[in-house]
């Protein structure tokens, strides 16, 4: 914030002091349940991946740990997908500063690896082949894209000839 002298035209900052006890940014326990966006069933219907609250999740139907796959403050990601094999969740993820699609095993050992490269733009959740070697995805724009499960240059397969908004673009099922 600068306050400007109109007459000598110079600018000077004018300290701003915000008065807060920091208690909303100390670390805490928050139920994500609320905050669910979007779910799956791993191929096996003994977990379920969620995305609530910027994280992946995978929670078991019945007994077993509830994993928090990514744990990562500050950045954002969406859309997760179990591979049709199970060794793998595919998801969006903001790290980088632009939504790229990455993967990382499904049973929380590992690191995770991004699949792509690409600049400005919005993605949808991504669809996994039948052999678990590509994923398909669809971006704000309508076009369909292809990548290998091991990453490299998205090829654009099609695009939608019709306007499509973004309830219809989040529902587009692709089939193999």
């Amino acid at each position: 914030l600068y306050l400007l002298n109109v007459p000598s035209e110079k600018l000077a900052e004018v300290p701003v002091k915000a008065v807060t006890d920091e208690i909303t940014r100390k670390p805490r326990a928050e139920k994500v349940a609320p905050r669910i966006e979007t779910a799956g069933i791993s191929p096996t219907g003994r977990r379920g991946v969620f995305a609530a609250r910027g994280d992946v999740y995978t929670v078991p139907v019945e007994h077993g740990p509830v994993m928090n796959l990514t744990r990562s403050s500050g950045v954002a990601e969406r859309y997760p997908s179990w591979s049709p094999d199970g060794s793998l969740v595919a998801y969006w993820s903001d790290r980088t500063g632009e939504y790229q699609l990455t993967v990382r095993p499904a049973d929380g050992t590992g690191a995770e690896r991004t699949l792509t490269k690409l600049g400005p733009g919005f993605r949808y959740q991504a669809q996994w082949s039948p052999d678990s070697k590509r994923l398909a995805f669809v971006d704000e724009q309508a076009r369909i894209h292809l990548v290998g499960a091991e990453g490299g240059v998205p090829a654009e397969i099609d695009r939608s000839r019709a306007w499509m908004g973004h309830d219809a673009l989040e529902e587009l099922r692709l089939a193999w």
